[in-house]
């Protein structure tokens, strides 16, 4: 059952614009309805209280995955997107695919939670 937007904390290795892209694209209406994104500077310099506000960590490649935290709150679960370096062709392309499947993922379930008895009145029942 969803009853808020999911908290996606997003982050490369370092700085190299894809996060706050990623903060940007999820700001379209089709979109944000679903997911709140926070953009970090660097997958090695997370902060606690980014940790413990994201329901999912998403590493934006596999430099980034290789420097996930070891510690971080049990409801911040990992998630690993591969997309292309900062400044290739087609960054922005990927970077909006994955965030359509995750928003279409969670319409989807929405759905289902929608079609059982006990689930009415959630913000995010409704398909939109």
């Amino acid at each position: 059952m969803y009853k808020r937007r999911a908290r996606l904390l997003v982050a490369s290795v370092d700085d190299d614009g894809r996060a706050l892209m990623v903060q940007t694209l999820a700001g379209q209406p089709a979109l944000s309805d679903w997911l709140e994104v926070r953009p970090a500077l660097s997958m090695r310099d997370l902060r606690t209280e980014d940790l413990e506000w994201a329901d999912l960590l998403v590493a934006l490649d596999a430099a980034a995955a290789a420097d996930f935290p070891s510690q971080r709150p049990a409801t911040c679960r990992l998630k690993r997107w591969h997309l292309p370096a900062s400044g290739s062709p087609g960054v922005e392309a990927a970077a909006a695919l994955a965030l359509h499947c995750m928003a279409g993922g969670m319409r989807m379930l929405a759905r289902m939670d929608a079609e059982e008895p006990n689930v009415k009145n959630s913000p995010l029942s409704r398909v939109r």
